[in-house]
C-alpha cells in the first residue's frame, strides 16, 4: 500500500488538494500497477514561520 506525504505551506484550496491527490494517485497506479484504493496521500500543511532551510527560515 502506497502511503503519499506531501508537506506544503497552508493556503491552498480544497480543490487544489483533491486535484493534486487525484494526479498523484493516478501516476503511482501508473507506476507502481497497484489498485486505485491502495493509494493513500497525506497532506501536512505548516505555515511559512516553521520551515528553514540552513538554519534560515525561508
Amino acid at each position: 500500500m502506497p502511503i503519499i506525504n506531501v508537506q506544503m505551506y497552508n493556503g491552498r484550496t480544497q480543490r487544489e488538494k483533491d486535484r493534486l491527490a487525484e494526479a498523484i494517485t493516478e501516476d503511482v497506479v501508473k507506476i507502481l500497477r497497484v489498485d486505485k484504493e491502495e493509494v493513500i496521500v497525506v497532506f501536512t500543511e505548516a505555515s511559512h514561520g516553521n520551515w528553514y532551510s540552513s538554519g534560515v527560515r525561508l
